[in-house]
């Protein structure tokens, strides 16, 4: 079996790289490499440039070297343009319709028929998907062919009608991870010991030790400054600048800020009686355990991102180089929310998230005007408020048990069950 030709001259069509790898020299044309690599590509780029320099022949005596860096440079600003989750969110949402055209034996494409994107439409509001997992994998589709350079079927107006008509009749709305709330968030850092252990104790142990100072420094700041958990987890130290008050963070770069416009959030140190909640107390105290306090921003100083904030710590009780990934501020929360006593149901419904959505509605409840809770989450004002959950109003039935309370024990020594889960065999 042959591979694709050019129109002019029957030649066998160039192979389109991988993303970010340059081509390499035949002649003096510049062509596309042939050799597999066995890595998956991202995606194509939006301009194939390392297709159309292998049909045009550089003038004698070009810098060569020179082209080739900025055929890499034009793939790696195609990458940057999709921030890595969104980059994983489009691939997971182009599988799934991928995926569910293979089971009828039609062509995923790109280009996709309308008709093909409109019978997966019916599928998504057969299976009651939220409005927001519905819009995400429509925006997968849209985004394959724009990459491909189609029209995508997305766009389409009578498909927009059809996707009008299944969230009307369909759709549900998405109803995000639950929210930590202050109660939670003390029973979940009771869990991380503070005592400092002896300089013999045994390497695991000293291991256990870092990882609950590291810990309580990820959960408080995360819920503190209501990072999402990319945030969170690439925040490097000279991204932090201790002041009088407390401690200022730069979010140099967010889902909603592509472009790097930054934005900064104060937080102040907590007074003595809730030392327990403190981001900056907790910061610090990670900060002097890893040696990485010299690291933190001071004005004139140019910053680098270098050195991450929290980063992994080996068998050896050494610290790692390296950032921890956004997946392990899921897998602290979950950790220490199970440690903490929390039903399987309740650790079912958190995630990385939760932290954020703690802080939103925890402010909310504390009366914090809507704009300043938008301005820490780096929202649009009034866009924050799907971050505030529902408060567990129970006020009425609390009065009910109270006067129940009144009653004789006698009276209801036979009726009252047990509310607590059964010990564990």
């Amino acid at each position: 079996m042959t591979g694709p030709t050019t129109a002019a001259t029957g030649a066998p069509a160039p192979r389109t790289p991988p993303a970010g790898q340059p081509p390499v020299l035949h002649g003096d044309v510049l062509a596309p490499p042939t050799a597999d690599t066995g890595v998956p590509a991202t995606g194509p780029a939006r301009l194939d440039v390392d297709r159309w320099l292998a049909a045009h022949r550089p003038r004698p005596g070009a810098d060569l070297a020179r082209l080739r860096d900025l055929a890499a440079d034009v793939a790696t600003y195609a990458q940057a343009s999709r921030a890595t989750a969104t980059r994983r969110k489009y691939d997971t949402g182009w599988k799934a319709f991928a995926d569910w055209c293979a089971e009828f034996g039609f062509q995923a494409g790109p280009p996709a028929a309308v008709e093909v994107v409109a019978l997966y439409l019916a599928q998504m509001g057969r299976d009651h998907l939220a409005t927001s997992t519905m819009d995400g994998r429509l925006a997968a589709i849209r985004d394959r062919h724009l990459d491909a350079g189609l029209l995508p079927p997305t766009d389409d107006p009578r498909l927009r009608r059809i996707r009008d008509g299944v969230r009307r009749v369909r759709g549900r709305p998405a109803e995000g991870v639950d929210a930590i709330g202050l109660p939670m968030l003390a029973a979940m850092l009771a869990t991380l010991p503070t005592d400092t252990p002896d300089p013999t104790t045994h390497l695991p142990q000293r291991r256990a030790h870092l990882a609950a100072i590291r810990d309580r420094c990820l959960l408080t700041v995360g819920f503190a400054a209501a990072l999402r958990r990319e945030e969170l987890a690439g925040l490097p130290v000279d991204h932090l600048e201790l002041r009088p008050e407390g401690l200022r963070l730069l979010v140099a770069r967010s889902k909603a800020d592509q472009t790097g416009g930054g934005r900064r959030v104060d937080l102040p140190e907590a007074p003595p009686q809730v030392a327990w909640l403190c981001p900056v107390r907790a910061t610090l105290a990670w900060l002097d355990a890893t040696g990485r306090r010299p690291h933190l921003h001071r004005p004139g100083r140019a910053r680098t991102g270098a050195v991450p904030l929290l980063s992994g710590i080996t068998a050896g009780a050494r610290f790692r180089a390296t950032a921890l990934t956004d997946r392990h501020v899921a897998r602290v929360v979950k950790t220490t929310a199970t440690a903490s006593g929390q039903r399987p149901e309740i650790v079912d419904q958190l995630a990385g998230h939760s932290l954020r959505a703690g802080f939103a509605t925890t402010a909310e409840a504390a009366g914090v005007p809507r704009p300043v809770v938008d301005r820490v989450l780096g929202h649009s004002t009034g866009t924050g408020g799907r971050y505030v959950r529902h408060t567990f109003d129970g006020s009425a039935q609390q009065a009910v048990y109270g006067l129940a309370a009144q009653l004789h024990p006698a009276d209801t020594a036979e009726v009252a069950p047990p509310c607590h889960d059964p010990p564990a065999n």
